[in-house]
Formats: structure tokens, C-alpha cells, sequence
């Protein structure tokens, strides 16, 4: 039975930020991290009220549980990355001129998309444009 009292968030941030290694390790601090993370799991318990259950169950995986919670902190985490910073005697603006790869978007606030609901919620309705290859009981089958 998994709790997500028990879950290492920021093993789970390091690994699902594997692709961009510098956008954590030394930009943000562990408590801030491990904060949002708790803040990401209370939201999700909200807006998918049968998530942690489904955990609890084994019917939810707990790196599914992990990615949608560490996407959620990512996207702030991106957001905060492009911003200026001063100490009265100089600026700095971090600042990537290049758009971001497509899921890469940064984000003031913490949400959960459409696609990672369907994720917790274990629907196999999916996005438009996505079709399951499940054999529909319409026909019998």
C-alpha cells in the first residue's frame, strides 16, 4: 500500500529533470521544492479526488503519481527561471530567447493539464486528436 507520505519527491524531481539538468540542483532550494511537491499532491487531490485512493489501491502507479506532481513543479520551476533579479547596484535578466520545446512551457501557478487528469483518473479518454486501441464493447467484444 503506497502513501504519498512515504514518496522521496526530490529523487523523483531529479530524474524527471534529467533532460535539464540545471534547472534545479542549484536555482531552487530543497524545502521550496518538497513544499510544491506537498502543494501539487493537495491540488491533485482536488481536482482528482480518486488519485491517492487508486494509489493507495495499486491501480495508480507511483511514478505516474511522481511525473504529474514533478510536471506541475517543473512548470513553476521553468516559469521563475526567466525573470530579473536586483540588489540595487545591478540587474540580471535570465532570459532564453528561443521559444520552449513543445511540454516544456513554463507556468506562474501550479495546474494539472488535461492529459495528466486522464493520467490520475485512469480514463483512456485522451486528448482530441488521440484514439485508444481498446476493443470497444459496443460490438460485444
Amino acid at each position: 500500500m503506497a502513501s504519498v507520505d512515504s514518496v522521496d519527491w526530490l529523487q523523483w524531481l531529479r530524474v524527471n529533470a534529467l533532460d535539464q539538468p540545471d534547472l534545479l540542483l542549484d536555482r531552487c532550494p530543497n524545502v521550496w521544492l518538497e513544499n510544491m511537491c506537498l502543494v501539487a499532491v493537495d491540488m491533485i487531490e482536488t481536482e482528482t479526488p480518486d488519485a491517492i485512493p487508486r494509489l493507495q489501491n495499486g491501480d495508480l502507479k507511483e511514478r505516474t503519481l511522481a511525473y504529474v506532481v514533478c510536471q506541475m513543479v517543473l512548470r513553476v520551476v521553468r516559469y521563475r527561471q526567466f525573470k530579473t533579479e536586483s540588489n540595487g547596484s545591478y540587474q540580471y535578466t535570465n532570459f532564453d530567447p528561443q521559444d520552449n520545446p513543445p511540454g516544456k512551457e513554463g507556468s506562474p501557478n501550479l495546474y494539472v493539464s488535461k492529459r495528466e487528469k486522464a493520467m490520475l483518473e485512469g480514463s483512456s479518454i485522451g486528448p482530441i486528436g488521440t484514439m485508444h486501441m481498446a476493443l470497444d464493447r459496443a460490438y460485444g467484444l
